[in-house]
């Protein structure tokens, strides 16, 4: 494992191990509040399965602009979907940096991760795959949820019409396979956001090479079971 710094960007990567080598990488991005370092293990874990890993760090997380705070209320209203919405708007310049190939790329993202993966997979054309769990693919949605667990109020029109340019269920959506896992006793992300997206996209999109796995009795969590389904489904596609 190594971390390296290309331009702006920060990231720990990880070679296959072994004499297994799939040519294909996956990128992980973490949740609110998490750290590269959060998903060292999983990605020891994928790289002896032949994959290149790579965790790059998101804005306003590790050496980027930390909050000092990160679950002060204040601080997750304000910048959740900012780490989001940049994170997605420097996906292709990250990508071209470090010269990966994206027919060859598998994204898997947590929490708000797999807010950050729909979010690219809403925008790009090719990918190798995409892997969301305990996120969302319906952001205007999820947000309504935010709002009422929070007490405040509607969405502006400027707010509603800004969040729309990132919301998947407004985009194109990539065509490559898409694994949406999540627990079905969530309480901190709810899973109506996921299945909103899931159906958007049998129905509008009529795509039929997305699972939705639902995890029953789970909260907010990434465990073994997932990690192993999310192995399984990356040997099949």
């Amino acid at each position: 494992m190594k971390v390296l710094t290309n331009n702006q960007f920060k990231y720990a990567i990880f070679k296959p191990n072994n004499n297994k080598n799939t040519e294909k990488t996956i990128l992980i991005y973490h949740g609110w509040g998490g750290s590269i370092d959060h998903y060292f293990n999983l990605a020891e874990k994928l790289a002896q399965e032949g994959y290149t890993v790579v965790i790059p760090e998101v804005i306003y997380h590790d050496s980027r602009n930390p909050l000092n705070k990160p679950f002060e209320t204040k601080n997750r209203q304000e910048f959740f979907w900012k780490v989001i919405t940049n994170s997605i708007d420097e996906f292709d310049e990250f990508v071209s940096l470090l010269q990966i190939d994206k027919k060859k790329l598998i994204l898997l993202g947590n929490s708000m991760g797999g807010f950050i993966v729909t979010g690219i997979y809403g925008q790009q054309s090719t990918l190798g795959g995409a892997a969301s769990i305990n996120g969302s693919g319906s952001f205007l949605l999820s947000e309504t949820i935010f709002r009422k667990m929070d007490n405040r109020g509607n969405l502006s029109i400027k707010e509603e019409q800004s969040l729309k340019e990132y919301d998947p269920v407004e985009q194109t959506n990539c065509e490559s396979p898409l694994l949406i896992m999540h627990g079905d006793s969530d309480n901190i992300i709810s899973i109506n956001g996921q299945n909103n997206y899931y159906h958007y996209l049998l129905t509008n999109k009529k795509r039929k090479n997305i699972n939705f796995k639902i995890y029953e009795g789970i909260n907010h969590e990434f465990n073994l079971e997932m990690t192993n389904d999310f192995i399984d489904w990356l040997n099949e596609i």
